[in-house]
């Protein structure tokens, strides 16, 4: 009985090195774990040394690469039939100059986010609703330590932290947060408009 190697491809992937390897493109199962790790090592496509490229592959040409190794291997495939891959050259970044763009892009956010809570409090006059609570709730003596604005700003911090479900690189659910979410339908319409182009530019030749 012949094996069974299971294949799925995304329909855009992006590398950073000249030599692709179906391991890189593809999520591969069988149950023979030595074929998995051989197949992973097949060398798709040696790129030119440029600093970036585009290339566009069927999954019969990965299918015809496994089978000249192995061609009694009954191949599956479970994902695109047509992918793309981006290669991008990766740039030598000095950890001095990241260190000083996060810190600006920090600084930056913080004071924004800052601005704009003060400009939206001071727009729908929290200070003297807060004062309304001390009177309605007959805690005056509490004003002057700042009861409701500090339970007020906790709260806004909590609030903020719940909505977008991620807080110091740790996930509270298995949810995905906002951010995700936008992410996710942004990479959706680049990877439709790659493949509309490709379809274009091969009818076009």
């Amino acid at each position: 009985m012949s094996e069974t190697l299971y294949i799925q491809i995304n329909r855009n992937i992006q590398v950073d090195k000249r030599e692709i390897t179906i391991g890189d493109v593809a999520a591969l199962l069988c149950k023979n774990a030595g074929i998995t790790a051989r197949v992973k090592t097949i060398k798709l496509i040696t790129l030119p040394d440029v600093p970036k490229r585009r290339v566009s592959f069927s999954v019969i040409t990965v299918m015809e690469k496994i089978e000249k190794i192995y061609p009694d291997l009954q191949l599956v495939s479970i994902g695109e039939s047509d992918f793309i891959v981006d290669y991008i050259r990766q740039k030598k970044k000095s950890r001095v100059w990241q260190g000083l763009m996060v810190a600006f892009v920090s600084v930056f956010t913080f004071v924004g986010s800052a601005y704009a809570i003060m400009a939206y409090n001071n727009d729908v006059s929290t200070n003297e609703i807060f004062e309304k609570v001390y009177e309605m709730m007959g805690t005056g003596n509490f004003q002057e330590y700042k009861v409701i604005e500090i339970a007020y700003a906790v709260g806004l911090l909590l609030g903020i932290v719940v909505f977008y479900n991620h807080f110091a690189g740790k996930h509270f659910t298995g949810d995905p947060t906002p951010i995700q979410v936008e992410m996710d339908k942004y990479e959706t319409d680049i990877d439709n408009c790659m493949i509309d182009r490709s379809s274009t530019e091969g009818k076009e030749k």
